[in-house]
């Protein structure tokens, strides 16, 4: 971990550190979508106050990542279809503009950053990771995103992108392989290499709307029904 990593670390408060684990357990489903998160139990096992759980988890209900529910408690927040359908609506308007708004600041230097992006991602696709492919993916969109010279779709981007990591969770099973995940990067990237705006958007679009596709006939899959 680079010094400068590090000293960010060290500044967050111990509330916003235990949120960020807590994020981690739901994204690796240590905990569950619509379980019951007890404080008693977390402040235990992080060795914490309740007070600072209250903390983390009002950090993760503001990011919508649970549910508090008055005099039952807090809840892993589920997927409906409808939660589903709208980060896909979501994603591909905002991804499809941001990438080919970005394609005009793309240079050289970015074009290797993402390279070692898709890199890494050849790695834990052939360690077959979807965890780490989930959080690669995440780390190549955000980045393809801030060059886009919009500030207010990277601002509203940045405030999805704990609902996305936690919606990708679960898009292990509609994809063939991490093969397949990993070569839909390594194409995405060429598509900007390119820097042909029909390329780019198509590339895009399919990206994303290939796991609408998949989803469909899925609907009664109970991962994203609520019960």
């Amino acid at each position: 971990m680079h010094e400068q990593d590090s000293s960010v670390i060290m500044q967050k408060p111990l509330s916003e550190l235990i949120a960020d684990q807590l994020k981690r357990k739901i994204w690796n489903e240590d905990f569950q979508l619509g379980e019951r998160l007890l404080e008693t139990e977390l402040a235990d096992t992080f060795d914490v106050s309740r007070s600072t759980i209250r903390e983390a988890l009002k950090i993760l209900e503001i990011e919508e990542l649970v549910v508090s529910q008055a005099r039952k408690g807090t809840y892993v927040t589920k997927f409906t279809d409808q939660d589903v359908d709208e980060i896909i609506e979501l994603r591909t308007l905002i991804e499809a503009r941001a990438f080919t708004q970005a394609i005009q600041y793309l240079e050289e230097k970015h074009v290797k950053e993402l390279q070692a992006i898709v890199d890494q991602m050849k790695t834990k696709a052939d360690e077959n990771d979807w965890n780490a492919l989930f959080d690669l993916d995440m780390q190549f969109h955000s980045y393809v995103v801030q060059l886009c010279g919009n500030s207010r779709i990277i601002k509203i981007y940045d405030s999805l992108q704990v609902q996305i990591r936690t919606f990708l969770m679960h898009l292990d099973q509609y994809y063939s392989s991490h093969q397949a995940f990993y070569e839909e990067h390594k194409q995405l990237l060429q598509a900007l290499v390119s820097k042909d705006v029909h390329t780019v958007e198509g590339g895009v679009r399919n990206h994303i709307e290939y796991v609408e596709t998949k989803l469909l006939g899925q609907k009664n899959d109970t991962k994203f029904k609520e019960v």
